[in-house]
């Protein structure tokens, strides 16, 4: 074995024990290595690295920038912070749009702690970042100062849009506009519609994320690839998104068997209808999800408690 590649199997080694969808302390330290990583090495081996890692290019950039962040701190600031902080990737991602010195006073002050939403944190920073725009009702509000209308985004109507697509578009442009000091404002020209949307925007954002912690890199790496070529099912991110028929097919057969599906993977049973069901326009599907999710729900109650403390705790009910 050459030095890369055990420098390489000790970077994969590395992202399998400090997992993205762990602990705050886990995902701040895979962060920093991985920003570290991007710092040694050439932009071709760093690519490799990437792509070896087994984690999505928009995870893995979103991790860089907390390692970026974290390495501008000491180690004791480091450790008060992470203490601080909630077991969410894109929430602390979010949080480092302030800077390394901002974030060592919210974790000090309590308006950071690890108990913190995504919506609380986006409010949060803003308010830090842009201290003349925290008069605003909201989002929805009103300046406290004369606003310039620059630009707006309009989607060709041949060209559906919603659910993860639309979220993903947002979350963009909010970095942004948060990068330059402005403010991005939905277009208020559906009024209750437009509320749902953005709602249903956040729903499908969480679920996601609840699959990705139920179905990990690690777990991935360690079932029979022989499975994996039967589903063409190379990354773990094309297992999360894979049809829910073919979905449910390949973890009954790659790691159990039909008899023990609901005891090890029915939590992400659950999270993979529920994001279908927040990110999908045909309200046939819709529907059809909804009763299917009801049926399991209403035939394994632990799944149903397990389903309620996760939005209770979540915000979303």
């Amino acid at each position: 074995m050459t030095k890369a590649e055990e420098a390489l199997g000790t970077f994969i080694r590395f992202v399998e024990e400090n997992p993205y969808t762990g602990t705050a302390e886990q995902i701040v330290t895979l962060s920093q290595g991985i920003a570290e990583a991007g710092t040694r090495l050439d932009a071709s081996t760093f690519s490799i690295y990437k792509e070896q890692s087994g984690i999505g290019e928009k995870v893995f950039s979103k991790l860089k920038v907390i390692g970026k962040t974290f390495l501008k701190l000491t180690d004791k600031q480091r450790r008060d912070v992470v203490k601080g902080l909630p077991a969410s990737y894109s929430t602390i991602h979010l949080l480092c749009s302030i800077s390394p010195e901002e974030l060592v006073t919210g974790v000090k002050s309590k308006n950071i702690t690890p108990a913190i939403s995504v919506r609380e944190a986006r409010d949060y920073t803003k308010q830090v970042r842009f201290p003349q725009l925290a008069a605003i009702d909201g989002e929805k509000g009103r300046w406290g100062t004369k606003q310039e209308h620059l630009w707006s985004v309009f989607r060709p109507e041949e060209m559906p849009m919603g659910g993860e697509a639309l979220q993903s578009l947002e979350e963009a442009l909010r970095e942004v506009c948060q990068e330059h000091g402005v403010l991005l404002r939905q277009a208020n020209n559906s009024g209750t519609r437009t509320l749902r949307e953005e709602e249903r925007g956040r729903r499908a954002a969480f679920w996601r994320e609840m699959l990705e912690k139920e179905l990990t890199q690690k777990w991935f790496k360690g079932l029979p690839d022989e499975v994996k070529k039967q589903f063409n099912l190379k990354t773990i991110d094309e297992v999360r998104d894979t049809p829910l028929r073919n979905f449910t097919g390949f973890l009954i057969r790659a790691d159990g068997g039909r008899e023990h599906f609901w005891e090890n993977h029915g939590q992400a049973y659950v999270a993979k209808v529920q994001f279908l069901m927040e990110s999908t326009e045909d309200r046939a599907q819709k529907y059809n999800l909804k009763r299917r999710l009801e049926e399991v729900l209403g035939d394994k109650r632990e799944l149903a408690v397990w389903n309620n403390v996760i939005l209770k705790n979540s915000g979303l009910i």
